[in-house]
């Protein structure tokens, strides 16, 4: 079967590098923030178990090429919705981008409208709608001339880990934290810092991924609503805990209380008590030994920091440590000191940040 899979905007290719690492199949760019790629539904079972990178896993109803609303609706009906949906409520979210006369509102009305009179035509029976909470949602894509329907498999979104018991003011993704991690080619043989670990999203995705733990040990996922899937099937997967290494080397470091405290209730909420050092240490002076580092850099907006002024000792830091592998998150890269052996761009909420590499 055609599967999406979402993720975090810009870093569709360290996504794409997961699914094809777990399922061996070749994954591509559908659109922003959207990988595409084949799988079967044991594929379906193992990236709702395993996966880290990404958000919502979706099966393809309908891909396509359109000009108008009722291209939309029409080939909407040519899929096989009977077979795919329960008789259940849905919903339907659309998105659209490119020059159209119409609206991601029209294009979801449209595609509405063609499940339910498919779906009545194949069974006699109409389909509720409920756009609040439905059982089923529908994601409708239409970008230039290509339309895109999918079913949605996941549900509440992987990118919500359990550990996240504590909140920084300025938190990241845990899927963007473990996209992070990949960048910087990071193993459970290396020794990690994270210099400015807030609540130790960072850490904790570095220890969960050493140990290969479960992200989400206790997800339900949408699919179990649907035909073909045994969601018992997926239990009995998830009750499996896959082997791992127990033996690396990872520090969180925050100057601040508040936040080592945070950050060690997310760690214990992790059950990753012994895995992770927590340690009070200054970045603008601290000494950096590290294979990795790794670390959401402050961005000044909720910081009373002189951005500047960090910015430049930690950059004096990394040039003075014995560092291997750089990997910064931040909005404004041109005030660190490093010369990037890559970048990544991406969305941070209504902001641009950049992901900024170096390898020393």
């Amino acid at each position: 079967m055609r599967l999406l899979a979402t993720t975090n905007g810009g870093l569709e290719s360290i996504a794409a590098a997961e699914v094809e690492e777990l399922l061996g199949s070749d994954a591509s760019v559908h659109h922003r923030g959207v990988i595409e790629f084949r799988g079967e539904v044991e594929d379906v079972y193992e990236l709702h178990y395993r996966a880290r990178s990404l958000h919502r896993v979706m099966a393809v109803l309908v891909d396509d090429r359109v000009g108008t609303l009722a291209d939309v609706y029409r080939s909407t009906r040519t899929a096989e919705v009977a077979a795919e949906l329960p008789e259940a409520t849905f919903g339907v979210v659309g998105t659209r981008h490119g020059s159209h006369e119409f609206t991601s509102v029209d294009v979801a009305e449209r595609v509405g409208q063609a499940v339910i009179d498919a779906y009545r035509d194949a069974t006699g029976t109409r389909l509720p709608v409920d756009l609040d909470d439905p059982t089923v949602r529908l994601e409708a894509y239409l970008h230039d001339d290509r339309f895109t329907l999918g079913i949605d498999l996941t549900g509440d979104s992987l990118h919500k880990r359990p550990y996240r018991v504590c909140e920084h003011d300025a938190p990241i993704r845990g899927t963007l934290a473990y996209a992070m991690l990949r960048i910087a080619g990071y193993d459970a043989d290396d020794r990690l810092i994270d210099p400015m670990a807030g609540s130790a999203t960072i850490p904790i995705e570095a220890a969960l991924t050493a140990e290969n733990r479960v992200p989400r040990p206790e997800f339900e996922p949408a699919f179990g609503a649907l035909p073909g899937y045994d969601v018992d099937r997926f239990r009995r997967l998830r009750e499996t805990p896959p082997e791992g290494s127990a033996a690396h080397d990872i520090e969180a470091r925050d100057r601040r209380r508040r936040w080592r405290r945070c950050g060690r209730v997310n760690r214990d909420a992790a059950g990753l008590s012994g895995a992770i050092d927590i340690v009070d240490a200054d970045a603008r002076s601290a000494a950096i030994d590290a294979d990795c580092v790794v670390t959401n850099l402050p961005f000044g907006i909720r910081t009373t920091e002189d951005v500047r002024a960090l910015y430049a000792d930690v950059s004096d830091r990394l040039a003075e440590g014995d560092v291997g592998r750089f990997v910064g998150l931040t909005t404004a890269p041109e005030l660190l000191d490093v010369e990037p052996t890559e970048r990544y761009e991406i969305p941070y909420g209504r902001l641009e940040a950049t992901i900024v590499v170096r390898e020393y």
